[in-house]
C-alpha cells in the first residue's frame, strides 16, 4: 500500500517509469500535486499508479517500439518524504510498434510541457524506444494521430470517479526532499517538437 494514511492537498507526487531498452535502463519521471483528497485513502499511492496506467501509459507505448519494456512505476510522496510505493500490476508493457528496428537508446522522442506560469521553464519528456520507420530525414512521420493523443495525456488531470484529485506539474530544480515551499508551474498542454538525443542514454549510462 502507498503509505497509511491518505495524502495531503497540495503533497506533490513524482511517478517514475522504469523501462529497460536494448540492454539500457530508460527512466522517464513525471510530478504531480493532489488538490482534492477526498476520493483518495489508505493505499492512495495506488490511486496514482492506476491513472498513470489508464491515461499516460497507453499514449507512451503508442510511439515506443516492442523491444522498450516498461518494468514498473515507482511512486514517492515528496512533501511527507516517507510514503513509496513501488506498482507492477499489469507489468511489464512493451511498446506498440513491432514493425522493422527500433533506434538506438539515446535516440528520443521530444516532447515539451508548456507551462502556465513563469514559476519555472517548460518542461520537456524525452521518450526513447523511436522506431526506425517512424522517422524519415530526421523528422516524424505516420505518428501524428500518436502524437495528439500523447500530448493530451501529458497534461491531463487525474481523475477517481467525478472528482479530480491531481494535476501535472513541472517541478522547479533543484529541490529537497520533503520539500518545503516547493516552486512549480502547471502543466496547461504538451506539444511534440522534435527527434533528439538524450546523451545519458548512451552505452554505458543508461538512464
Amino acid at each position: 500500500m502507498g503509505g497509511v494514511v491518505a495524502g495531503g492537498a497540495g503533497d506533490f507526487i513524482r511517478i517514475t517509469d522504469r523501462q529497460v531498452y536494448l540492454e539500457q535502463q530508460v527512466l522517464n519521471v513525471y510530478f504531480y500535486r493532489i488538490n482534492d483528497v477526498t476520493p483518495l485513502g489508505d493505499g492512495y499511492l495506488t490511486v496514482f499508479g492506476d491513472s498513470f496506467v489508464d491515461i499516460v501509459l497507453p499514449a507512451v507505448i503508442a510511439v515506443q517500439h516492442e523491444d522498450l519494456v516498461h518494468t514498473e512505476l515507482f511512486l514517492e510522496n515528496l512533501t511527507n518524504g516517507v510514503d513509496i510505493l513501488t506498482y507492477t500490476d499489469g507489468f511489464p508493457v512493451p511498446g506498440d510498434y513491432a514493425t522493422g528496428e527500433g533506434m538506438p537508446p539515446f535516440v528520443s522522442w521530444g516532447v515539451q510541457l508548456i507551462r502556465e506560469s513563469r514559476t519555472t521553464r517548460n518542461g520537456y519528456k524525452r521518450f526513447a524506444g523511436v522506431p526506425e520507420a517512424a522517422v524519415a530525414d530526421g523528422l516524424m512521420t505516420g505518428f501524428g494521430t500518436e502524437f495528439a493523443a500523447l500530448e493530451t495525456a501529458l497534461a491531463q488531470d487525474f481523475t477517481a470517479g467525478i472528482v479530480t484529485y491531481a494535476a501535472p506539474v513541472i517541478l522547479k530544480h533543484p529541490f529537497v526532499v520533503p520539500l518545503v515551499a516547493p516552486e512549480y508551474s502547471d502543466i496547461g498542454s504538451a506539444l511534440y517538437r522534435s527527434v533528439g538525443s538524450q546523451n545519458t542514454r548512451k552505452l554505458g549510462r543508461g538512464v
